[in-house]
C-alpha cells in the first residue's frame, strides 16, 4: 500500500517540476526549484520578507519530492534560504543522502555547518562524492510549517561542478537575492562569460555584505535594484526605486554589473580629526565598488541611505572616490542627499567615469560642530616633543576645554577655561586623544588626534618569503604611505606588496606632512629561522582562534623577565585594542574585542622586539 501511495505521489508532483540538463551554460542540472515572482498579484502578501526585491511564493503546499532519472552519488547542491542558523535544527528537506536543515547539511560523516546563533539569509553550497555507491536519487522538501521560511531556489547538479562553474552559479544567486557568498571565504564573483565581477583578494578589506545590480542573460539575471539581506541601510537602484525589480523600467546592457562591499566598520560617523589624511566627519564604514561596463554605457543610479538620530539641520553627503589614488589623497565627488521620509536619496550617480573598474564611497556628516574652523598648528618637531597647539576661531570665546585619552578613557586635562589662542598642551605622551571644547548654549565640539599612530603601525620588522606577494594591512584612512622596494621601485597606493626578499622602506606621513621611515626586511626561510633562534620570545599562543564572540586569551612565555605590550589591529590596520603589562616571564592575558567578523593581527611587544599573530573572528 505504501509503495502505491509513493508512486502516485511521484506522478502527481512530477507535473510541478521539469528536468533539464543545462543551466546558464553549466551542464548536469537534474533538479531546480525556482518560484520567484517578479510581478505583484493579490495573493503575494510577503511584506517585510522580501529578498532583494523579489516576491517569493511557493506554488506547492505540503511535503513534496521528485525521483530523478539518475543516481546522486556526485551531486552539487545550491540552496537558498532566509532562515539558516539559530539554535534549533529544523529540517528543510533531503537531497539523496544529504539532510538539509537550518544548521546546514548533514551527510552521514560529512557536515557543512552554519556557525551562527542568529537566523539569516544564506546561499548554502555543497558538493559530495560517494564513489561506487548508488544513492537513492530523490529530492524531498518538507511541508512548510514556518510561515516566515522562504526557500526561493534550489539547484541540484548530478556531478561535482568545477570551481569556476560553482562561482558562476553562486554569483547569479548572490546578485539575484542580495545574499553575500564571500563572508570570509575569499570567493570571486564570476559572470557566465568568465569576467571577474568581484575580485576577493584585491578587495579583501571589503568582502562584507557584497551586493550588486547587473545583467547576465545566460542565467536570466536582470537585477535593476538591490539591497543586501544583512543591511537595511543601503539600496541602489537604476533611477528611482520601485516596489519590485520587475517594475523598474530602466535598462542595462548585457554583461554590465556594479557590485559593492563594505569594510565591516561601524555605521556611524567619526569625529573630525586634526591629523588624519581623511580629517572630515566621514562614516567609519567605507564601500568599494567594482564596475563592469559593457559597451559604451555608463551606469547611472540612485542610492538610498536610511539613517536615524540626526538633526533636521544636519546634511549628509555621498563622497565618491574615483580611484585608489583619489581615496589616498581625499579627493572626492560630493553629492548632497535629499531627505525623503526616513531616507536620504542621492541621485544620478555616474559609476566608473575614469573606466578603471573601481570606485570607493562613503557618507559624510555636515553638522554645526564639524563646520567650526579648528586646526592643528603644531610643527612636526612640536609633535615629536609632545607639544600640541590647536587654533580655535575667535567667535568661540569664551569657552572651556578638556582632553581625554581614547585608549584608556582617562581624563588627561580637566576642564579648563580657554583664555589663549592657540590652546597649548605640553608633555603629552604618545596616545590617541579626544579634545572637547564647550561653549555655553552650543553642542560640544570634538576633535581627535593621534600622537602614536604614525609610529604604531600594523607592520613587522621581518617577514619570511614563501613565493607569494605579502600585502601590508595599512591604515590608509589616517595616513599616507610610500613603499620603496629593494630595486628602488615606489608605490603610493594600495595594495602595498612585498614582492621578494630584501629590505624595503615604508614612508608614513600624516596630514601635517610629518614623516617616519620604517625599514622592512623580507628574508628567506633559513635566514628567518636563524633570526628567530636569538629571539627573547619562547612561546606565543592565542586561543580560541578563530573566536566566535571576540573573547580571546593571549599566552606569552619569555626567556627573561620583561614588560609586555599587546596591540590588536583590524584588517584595515586600525588599532582597536591595547594593553600594557608589568615585567614578567610568563603572561596569561584575557582580552575582548567587538565580535565583528574578519581578520585581525595581534602585535606583542617587549622593549627589544615584537611578534605578530594572525587572529580570526567568524
Amino acid at each position: 500500500m505504501n509503495r502505491i501511495l509513493t508512486l502516485i505521489t511521484i506522478l502527481v508532483f512530477s507535473h510541478f517540476f521539469s528536468q533539464t540538463t543545462v543551466f546558464g551554460g553549466v551542464a548536469g542540472l537534474s533538479f531546480r526549484k525556482n518560484n520567484v515572482k517578479d510581478s505583484i498579484v493579490a495573493t503575494d502578501t510577503l511584506t517585510n520578507r522580501l529578498m532583494n526585491y523579489h516576491l517569493v511564493k511557493d506554488l506547492v503546499h505540503g511535503s513534496f519530492f521528485k525521483k530523478l532519472d539518475g543516481n546522486l552519488n556526485q551531486p552539487s547542491l545550491f540552496f537558498v534560504s532566509n532562515k539558516f542558523g539559530g539554535t534549533d535544527k529544523k529540517v528543510y528537506g533531503k537531497i539523496g543522502s544529504s539532510v538539509i536543515s537550518s544548521l546546514g547539511i548533514d551527510d552521514f560523516s560529512d557536515t557543512l555547518r552554519i556557525n551562527s546563533p542568529q537566523l539569516s539569509s544564506k546561499i548554502l553550497t555543497f558538493t559530495k562524492t560517494d564513489a561506487g555507491k548508488k544513492i537513492n536519487p530523490i529530492v524531498l522538501l518538507n511541508k512548510k510549517t514556518d510561515p516566515a521560511l522562504l526557500i526561493p531556489e534550489i539547484l541540484v547538479f548530478d556531478n561535482n561542478l568545477s570551481s569556476i562553474d560553482k562561482q558562476k552559479i553562486e554569483t547569479y544567486l548572490s546578485v539575484k537575492y542580495g545574499i553575500t557568498i564571500n563572508d570570509i571565504s575569499e570567493k570571486n564573483y564570476v559572470s557566465y562569460a568568465g569576467d571577474i565581477l568581484w575580485d576577493s583578494k584585491k578587495n579583501k578589506n571589503y568582502n562584507f555584505r557584497i551586493t550588486g545590480i547587473g545583467r547576465d542573460d545566460a542565467f536570466g539575471l536582470y537585477q535593476k535594484q538591490s539591497k543586501n539581506s544583512e543591511d537595511e541601510h543601503i539600496i541602489m537602484s537604476l533611477n528611482a526605486l520601485k516596489a519590485t525589480n520587475y517594475q523598474n523600467p530602466e535598462t542595462l546592457n548585457q554583461g554590465t554589473f556594479v557590485l559593492w562591499g563594505d569594510n565591516n566598520q561601524s555605521f556611524s560617523f567619526k569625529e573630525a580629526d586634526l591629523l588624519s589624511a581623511h580629517p572630515k566627519r566621514d562614516m567609519f564604514r567605507m564601500w568599494k565598488a567594482q564596475v563592469k561596463n559593457s559597451g559604451t554605457q555608463t551606469v547611472k543610479t540612485y542610492l538610498y541611505l536610511t539613517l536615524s538620530g540626526l538633526s533636521p539641520s544636519d546634511k549628509v553627503i555621498l563622497r565618491l572616490f574615483a580611484n585608489e589614488s583619489n581615496y589616498q589623497n581625499d579627493i572626492s565627488t560630493d553629492i548632497l542627499g535629499e531627505k525623503i521620509g526616513d531616507k536620504y536619496v542621492f541621485k544620478d550617480i555616474m559609476w566608473d567615469i575614469d573606466h578603471d573598474g573601481t570606485e570607493y564611497f562613503t557618507f559624510n556628516l555636515k553638522d554645526s560642530q564639524s563646520e567650526q574652523n579648528i586646526q592643528m598648528v603644531s610643527t612636526c618637531t612640536d609633535l615629536g616633543s609632545g607639544i600640541v597647539k590647536v587654533s580655535v576661531p575667535s567667535d568661540l570665546f569664551p569657552f572651556s576645554y578638556s582632553l581625554k585619552s581614547l585608549n584608556s578613557n582617562q581624563t588627561v586635562v580637566a576642564p579648563t577655561s580657554g583664555t589663549t589662542n592657540p590652546i597649548v598642551f605640553n608633555n603629552l605622551m604618545p596616545d590617541n586623544y579626544k579634545l572637547i571644547i564647550q561653549k555655553s548654549g552650543q553642542n560640544d565640539i570634538i576633535r581627535t588626534f593621534d600622537l602614536e599612530g604614525i609610529v604604531n603601525q600594523n607592520i613587522d620588522d621581518h617577514y619570511v618569503w614563501q613565493g607569494i606577494p605579502i600585502e601590508l594591512d595599512l591604515n590608509t584612512d589616517s595616513y599616507q604611505y610610500v613603499l620603496t622596494s629593494p630595486t628602488g621601485q615606489t608605490s603610493s597606493t594600495a595594495p602595498f606588496l612585498l614582492n621578494g626578499t630584501g629590505t624595503y622602506q615604508l614612508k608614513i606621513k600624516n596630514k601635517l606632512g610629518c614623516e617616519v621611515n620604517k625599514p622592512l626586511s623580507v628574508l628567506t626561510q633559513a635566514d628567518y629561522d636563524a633570526l628567530q633562534s636569538t629571539s627573547l620570545f619562547k612561546k606565543i599562543n592565542v586561543s580560541p582562534n578563530p573566536s566566535h564572540d571576540g573573547n580571546l586569551t593571549v599566552k606569552v612565555e619569555l626567556k627573561s623577565i620583561k614588560p609586555l605590550t599587546v596591540k590588536i589591529f583590524n584588517s584595515l590596520g586600525v588599532l582597536i585594542k591595547q594593553g600594557q603589562y608589568p615585567p614578567s616571564a610568563d603572561f596569561t592575558i584575557p582580552m575582548n574585542i567587538p565580535p565583528v567578523v574578519g581578520y585581525y593581527n595581534i602585535k606583542i611587544f617587549i622593549p627589544e622586539e615584537g611578534k605578530g599573530v594572525n587572529f580570526l573572528i567568524n
